[in-house]
């Protein structure tokens, strides 16, 4: 299977590679980035992001998922993470999650690499849906797709149970016939 890469203005989004493990584990495992997502446990041990690894490419090549490692233009330095996950080529929607580094959030790269995303489901996976999903106490990753003009559709209420506090998850959308983009 070809390597899939996106460049942007100043990031490098691209396939995981084996040489990311340090990178990830190092910012997966920040407190902020456990704090704000749904779907990141605790504490990722080396073994279990080999294995996270190993089910992307596996997602990838059954298409139920593509996820990429976002990195910071020449330098390569990894950052985060971008993807369109839960693709139902039933329906043609997916949703969209990102992370990014505590030391570059707030400066626009989850919106950057996020809006590469909406092109890439759009254009290349026909998609006519791409739903996001970030937990109501995360102002920016919901601000992150209201800059890419997603929709408020609701409030999933006390829908997560994590460290003993159920919380709200707040749910965006954006159709295929919504998204303007420069070529």
């Amino acid at each position: 299977m070809f390597e899939k890469k996106f460049i942007t203005e100043r990031l490098l989004i691209r396939d995981y590679k084996k040489s990311d493990i340090d990178g990830f584990l190092r910012v997966v495992n920040q407190p902020e980035i456990y704090a704000t997502t749904y779907g990141i446990p605790k504490r990722y041990s080396r073994a279990r992001a080999e294995w996270w690894f190993s089910m992307i490419k596996e997602n990838k090549k059954n298409g139920s998922a593509h996820e990429f490692a976002v990195l910071i233009g020449e330098s390569e330095k990894y950052i985060g993470n971008v993807g369109l996950i839960n693709i139902n080529s039933l329906h043609n929607r997916a949703e969209i999650s990102y992370y990014i580094d505590r030391e570059y959030m707030n400066m626009g790269y989850a919106t950057e690499a996020a809006r590469e995303m909406l092109i890439y489901g759009f254009e290349k996976l026909n998609l006519n849906k791409i739903s996001g999903v970030c937990m109501s106490i995360n102002k920016a990753s919901r601000r992150v797709m209201e800059k890419l003009g997603m929709v408020y559709e609701g409030t999933l209420r006390e829908d997560m149970l994590k460290d003993g506090i159920y919380y709200d998850l707040d749910r965006l959308s954006i159709l295929k016939k919504e998204f303007f983009y420069k070529k």
